[in-house]
């Protein structure tokens, strides 16, 4: 068993065991493990939630309406969602 498939495992055996209602050693002795080789294993699933709540994943979403440019005067460009980031550079500069 690779080290990716048995934390897999043991993973999958914590979120088993925080839905049995079991205690935790009740649970480690059914499924021949070792006490504090599952508290062990229980800790890592916290951490890994803990951090799973720490950061939202965004998806990336790419302009679809265009750019509009608003200049000072009152004149206003729209130029289309792929245009080249050079070419904005420099109609903001003027």
């Amino acid at each position: 068993m690779t080290t990716q498939e048995r934390r897999e495992k043991m993973m999958q055996l914590v979120s088993d065991w925080q839905q049995s209602g079991q205690t935790q050693k009740a649970f480690a002795n059914a499924h021949h493990i070792k006490l504090f080789t599952f508290r062990y294993w229980i800790q890592k699933h916290r951490q890994q939630d803990q951090s799973n709540d720490s950061f939202l994943q965004l998806g990336s979403q790419l302009a679809t309406t265009g750019i509009i440019i608003r200049y000072p005067n009152g004149t206003e460009l729209q130029l289309p969602a792929n245009s080249p980031v050079s070419t904005i550079k420099g109609l903001l500069s003027l």
